[in-house]
């Protein structure tokens, strides 16, 4: 599969067949996929950050802070926010008795995320963000992440 596929298949979450989908998608694709939502995220910030620092005549510290320290940040946040989303699939994953293990679940917290994501970008490239927004988002999150989990089988006893 290819990143565009890859995009596609994470667009028609929670569909079962894309659920099951998910497991296809090979290790670069993937890894592209998560650097891909990363910069989307970065992107209004990044931006932002640049022009405030170029209007006040630092050069030097934008070129450092924006295209070396911001995107390391991004990324290194974005990893561990998906671990704990993907921590949170494990306490769904137990209420609802479904057979998942971390990694898969951890694949399906950064599919899950997609949404969000482009729903948070464009909100905040036109707006300001605040809590509700932000708790809405996370509600949209839970939605879809929950809805793949309860694709898969219960356990057998």
């Amino acid at each position: 599969m290819s990143i565009v596929t890859t995009f596609k298949v994470s667009l028609s979450l929670p569909k079962k067949k894309a659920v099951y989908q998910i497991n296809r998608i090979k290790t670069k694709d993937y890894l592209l996929y998560i650097l891909l939502m990363h910069f989307v995220i970065a992107l209004p910030n990044g931006i932002q950050m640049a022009s405030e620092f170029i209007a006040k005549g630092d050069i030097d510290k934008t070129f450092l802070l924006v295209f070396t320290l911001y995107p390391l940040l991004v990324i290194l946040t974005g990893i561990t926010s998906i671990s704990v989303l993907a921590t949170t699939g494990l306490l769904i994953r137990t209420v609802s008795k479904r057979k998942l293990v971390y990694q898969l679940l951890w694949k399906m917290a950064m599919y899950a995320c997609t949404y969000p994501v482009l729903l948070y970008t464009t909100i905040n490239l036109f707006y300001k963000t605040n809590s509700m927004i932000h708790l809405i988002l996370v509600m949209l999150f839970l939605y879809i992440f929950t809805k793949m989990i309860l694709a898969y089988p219960k356990k057998k006893r």
